[in-house]
């Protein structure tokens, strides 16, 4: 980004404008889905792998938008939060795929209070990949934002993954091997998003306050 003034007021436009653009992301990705039926006939866990892809997607967009309105200068865009996004998005679609497999499998028919919390997850993992992104794109002096979305995105996982560790008790079922492996799998991203945003701001402060 070139050389902008980020004042506290400008960093929490930023923050609240991507916020928002992140959820009405939600309701433009039905809209494009049901766009892409009337052409295409999906299958049903590609329309679901689908969501995560689209959602996603348009929430880096916004956060990109957002920072143009904000700061008045497109931010720049580093290939470590490309990666990092890149990798929530995708386990996002798939803890969302194999959710639903399960759940068909575990009981016949799909209902989300059947599984509690663990419904909203891949919306979690979205909204950290997104905040992550937000913390490698954000100028000197506007990270804290976006890292707070990091850790409290940290946060919801962790509280998710440990709602379903008394199921372990009775040990793991054949069929929920997959699932339980990319639940895991949701944890130890939450950390490594967590530990590399937090290294990634303490080199933007560090390099602000020189």
């Amino acid at each position: 980004m070139t050389h902008v003034d980020v004042t506290p007021l400008r960093a929490l436009a930023w923050a609240v404008l991507s916020f928002a653009a992140f959820c009405t992301a939600l309701f433009v990705t039905f809209g494009v889905i049901t766009v892409v039926r009337w052409f295409v006939e999906l299958d049903h866990l590609v329309e679901l792998a689908l969501w995560s892809l689209v959602w996603g997607s348009l929430a880096l967009a916004a956060v990109l938008g957002a920072a143009r309105v904000a700061f008045g200068a497109w931010p720049a865009v580093r290939p470590a939060g490309i990666l990092l996004a890149a990798g929530g998005i995708a386990l996002s679609g798939t803890v969302h795929v194999l959710l639903q497999q399960w759940e068909i499998e575990r009981f016949g028919y799909r209902d989300p209070d059947l599984v509690g919390w663990t419904a909203g997850l891949f919306a979690v993992l979205l909204g950290q990949a997104t905040a992550a992104f937000g913390v490698f794109a954000a100028p000197r002096g506007a990270v804290g934002w976006p890292l707070a979305g990091v850790l409290l995105g940290a946060a919801g996982i962790a509280l998710i993954v440990a709602a379903n560790l008394p199921g372990l008790r009775d040990g793991i079922a054949p069929e929920s091997w997959p699932l339980a492996v990319a639940v895991a799998a949701c944890a130890l991203y939450a950390v490594f998003a967590t530990g590399a945003s937090i290294i990634r701001a303490r080199r933007l402060r560090a390099t602000f306050e020189r």
